[in-house]
């Protein structure tokens, strides 16, 4: 193991600084090897560590860790939603640098008046696919419920909790991807609603992807926080790729298939 367990490799390196002897020939001054922030590289042990306990997969259920892109059954309806979503992927190192979200939604409000339906159209099995791939290709995220993410805040207010509220806070807002399934579900009280708000806006920077699903339509999403909503759409107008999944419900059709999650 080059680290020896240090989790950080602590090379002597040689560099010419232009200084020369007396015979003109080059002095090499001998230094540690260090990167951008002065901290010497990292191992690729420690990096395998990190991403053992920061990858989407990890935060699915079972029958969620086995959809992917290429076993998704598709038709003509769906198709554009993973081909779509798919490009995405296939784009992340863009989205990172630029800090762009990507938004899958589907609003009964939009939908009903066509005849189409908000639910059973795939959004939560399309944000497992896009984490699957994520993990496939080693970049490091985290798939969390809303529901999951609350209560992984809560648990910090126990007296036997591991992790302080800072700590759990600190790690949502500062992974590189964050996959966000059924946003905007919670009744709201101020406490839920400023803590999702700050949640947010902390990922509003390059650097860091978010990718969510929910039942609001961008313009609609004041609905459900009445508070901060209009901030939040404002956001996501302004810094998301979106993707309205509106069509038919594969769950009341009961076509059971990996797609109607």
């Amino acid at each position: 193991m080059r680290c020896q367990d240090t989790g950080t490799i602590n090379e002597i390196i040689r560099v010419d600084k232009g200084d020369r002897d007396k015979q003109g020939n080059v002095i090499y001054r001998e230094v540690l090897k260090v990167d951008a922030n002065g901290n010497p590289p990292l191992c690729d042990c420690y990096k395998e560590q990190i991403f053992v306990n920061c990858n989407a997969t990890s935060g699915m259920k079972p029958g969620e860790q086995n959809r992917f892109f290429e076993n998704a059954i598709l038709d003509q309806e769906n198709r554009h939603f993973f081909q779509q979503a798919k490009k995405f992927v296939d784009s992340i190192d863009v989205h990172l640098k630029a800090g762009t979200w990507l938004y899958i939604h589907g609003d009964k409000q939009r939908a009903e008046p066509r005849g189409l339906s908000a639910f059973g159209t795939g959004k939560s099995y399309l944000t497992h696919c896009i984490g699957n791939e994520l993990t496939r290709l080693k970049y490091r995220s985290i798939y969390v419920t809303e529901q999951k993410l609350f209560q992984d805040i809560k648990s910090t207010y126990r007296k036997d909790s591991e992790e302080s509220e800072e700590e759990v806070l600190w790690r949502y807002h500062n992974v590189p991807i964050l996959l966000i399934d059924d946003l905007f579900k919670s009744q709201y009280k101020d406490w839920a609603e400023d803590k999702m708000f700050h949640l947010l806006e902390a990922r509003n920077c390059p650097g860091r992807v978010t990718i969510i699903n929910g039942n609001y339509a961008p313009n609609r999403i004041d609905i459900a926080m009445e508070r901060n909503g209009s901030a939040v759409s404002s956001r996501i107008f302004g810094q998301a790729v979106l993707m309205e999944m509106i069509g038919t419900d594969r769950r009341r059709n009961k076509l059971r298939g990996p797609e109607s999650a």
